[in-house]
C-alpha cells in the first residue's frame, strides 16, 4: 500500500485545529504520514498538535520559529517520505473517504494528479462549490488541466492546492529535486506552486464529488488588507505568467491569468483607496491598465464587474 504524506502547516488556529486533525486521522485510507508544522504559534495550537501526536504515531510534529506558510510547507516537503503528497490547511477539514477515493483513482487510472470537489464553510453555512460547465469524466492532459484551473468562472472546483492528491514525481524538477514554495512571497506561494505542479502533469482526473471543507475566515491570508502582501500576491501571478509564456501555453489560458491579475489588482486598489495610500493605489491601477483589455473582454457578460473596474481605475 502506497503512503500519502499530508502536509499541515499550523499557525494560531487552536479553536479549529482539533477538528482538522481528527478528520485527517480518521481517514479510511490508513497508510498516512501526517506532517504537522507548528510555525511558531502563540496560542495553544502547538499543544493540540502534541496531544494528537501522542495518540497517533502517524503524526510527525515539528515546532519551529514563525517563518510563514510557505516555509512551513517546505519543511513538510523536506520531511515527507510518502509516494503521494497532499496539503491540508489547519482550519479546514476533510470527509473520511477523501484519500481512499483519490488514491484509488490515481492508481487505477495511472494519473499524476487527482482533484475532487469541495465545500465552502462560512459561519456554519456549508455550500458545495459546483462547476458551471461539465468536466471531462475520463483522463485529460496538461492543457485541459490548465484550462480547468484558470477559467475560474466555469470551473470553480479546481481552484486550490488542497482538494488534490499529487504523485510525488510531479513535485520535482528536471534534476529530480523536490520543488519548494517561494518563501520570498508573503502571499501567493501556493499560486506559483500549483501552476508548476500543473505544468509537470501529463495526465489528470477529476472526481465530481466534494470531500474537502474550506473554512472561509476573515483572518485568513487571502482577506489581508496589507498592501505589501497584496503586492506579493500580484507578483505570484506575474511569475505564473512568465512560466506560461516560457512554456508557450495556449493564449486563452494566459489571458485568463491576466484577467486574474487585473481582478486582484482592482481589489488591491480598492483597499489602497480606502487606506488613503496613494502610492499603492497608483501601482495597482498601473497593473489594472496593463491587463485592462483581457479583463474587459473576458467579463463582457458581467457589465457590473466592468463598471466597478473602471470606477476603481479612475479614482
Amino acid at each position: 500500500m502506497k503512503k500519502i504524506s499530508i502536509i499541515v502547516p499550523v499557525y494560531n488556529t487552536e479553536k479549529e485545529l482539533a477538528r482538522c486533525l481528527e478528520s485527517v486521522c480518521n481517514q479510511t485510507y490508513r497508510e498516512l504520514e501526517i506532517i504537522c508544522i507548528d510555525d511558531g504559534s502563540t496560542d495553544g495550537s502547538g499543544q493540540v498538535v502534541d496531544k494528537f501526536a501522542k495518540y497517533d504515531k502517524r503524526i510527525v510534529a515539528v515546532h519551529k520559529k514563525n517563518a510563514g506558510e510557505s516555509n512551513a510547507r517546505n519543511e513538510g516537503l523536506r520531511i515527507a517520505t510518502g509516494d503521494y503528497i497532499a496539503f491540508c490547511d489547519c482550519d479546514d477539514w476533510i470527509d473520511e473517504k477523501m484519500y481512499e477515493t483519490l488514491v484509488q483513482v490515481l492508481e487505477e487510472e495511472k494519473v499524476d494528479l487527482v482533484a475532487s470537489g469541495w465545500y465552502q464553510e462560512t459561519n456554519g453555512t456549508c455550500l458545495e462549490i459546483k462547476n458551471e460547465l461539465p468536466v471531462k469524466q475520463n483522463v485529460f492532459g496538461r492543457d485541459e488541466l490548465l484550462k480547468y484551473l484558470y477559467m475560474r468562472d466555469f470551473y470553480r472546483g479546481f481552484a486550490y492546492m488542497w482538494n488534490k492528491l499529487y504523485r510525488k514525481d510531479i513535485l520535482k524538477d528536471n534534476q529530480g529535486n523536490i520543488i519548494f514554495f517561494d518563501e520570498t512571497l508573503r502571499l501567493g506561494g501556493d499560486v506559483v506552486y500549483l501552476a508548476q505542479a500543473a505544468l509537470n502533469t501529463k495526465k489528470a482526473k477529476y472526481i465530481d464529488q466534494a470531500y474537502y471543507h474550506y473554512n472561509q475566515r476573515e483572518e485568513s491570508g487571502c482577506h489581508t488588507k496589507d498592501v505589501n502582501k497584496l503586492r506579493d500576491w500580484l507578483r505570484a501571478y506575474e511569475i505564473v505568467l512568465q512560466k506560461f509564456e516560457k512554456e508557450h501555453i495556449d493564449k486563452s489560458v494566459v489571458d485568463y491569468v491576466k484577467r486574474f491579475m487585473a481582478y486582484h489588482s482592482s481589489n488591491a486598489a480598492e483597499i489602497a483607496i480606502a487606506q488613503g495610500n496613494k502610492d499603492a493605489k497608483k501601482d495597482f491601477q498601473r497593473i489594472m491598465q496593463l491587463y485592462e483589455q483581457e479583463y474587459v473582454s473576458l467579463n463582457i457578460q458581467y457589465p457590473r464587474r466592468i463598471q466597478r473596474f473602471y470606477g476603481l481605475l479612475t479614482q
